[in-house]
């Protein structure tokens, strides 16, 4: 049997976890951020206002749909790769907003901490979300190398038929 193809729904043993384990892991980020400014708004606007930035509270009600909403799309892998892509571009933003004074500590590790979320979430958007996913989808062979090559560990049979369907 040989390596898989690479769409991370067809690993077996600790790999099958720990891919599900990081997705939960960032959504995680999003969800306890998300929930802090709902519960405090104000706060949230007030904070959002420090850095200049208008519509304050337009912002925060943005900020918080897009850190729940891919918040959950993450942790269910629903629809993950677009959920990475927004977030990535949200995180992107916003550590360009407050956290650009590199020579203030904290805030370089908040910055370097946004980098290496980002990180997280790109190699999801690459790679996908992995198994245990909603909706679940075998892997599709039309985007497997090793198939081609009868060495394909997802396929098993090498056919890949059922993996097309």
């Amino acid at each position: 049997m040989g390596a898989t193809c690479g769409c991370l729904k067809c690993e077996t043993g600790w790999k099958t976890y720990a891919v599900v384990l990081a997705r939960i892991l960032l959504g995680l980020v999003f969800l306890v951020a998300g929930w802090g400014k709902l519960t405090g708004f104000e706060g949230a606007v007030a904070y959002i206002a420090s850095a200049g930035l208008p519509a304050p509270s337009v912002l925060a009600v943005l900020s918080i749909i897009v850190e729940f909403g891919g918040a959950i799309m993450l942790i269910l892998g629903y629809h993950a790769r677009i959920a990475a892509a927004a977030l990535v571009v949200f995180i992107a933003l916003v550590t360009l907003a407050y956290h650009t004074n590199l020579s203030d500590p904290l805030q370089q590790t908040m910055f370097l901490k946004n980098l290496a979320i980002i990180g997280g979430l790109l190699m999801i958007k690459v790679y996908g979300p992995g198994p245990f996913q909603i909706p679940y989808k075998k892997c599709p062979g039309n985007v497997c190398p090793d198939c081609a090559a009868g060495d394909c560990a997802c396929c098993k049979d090498c056919k890949c038929t059922t993996c097309r369907a």
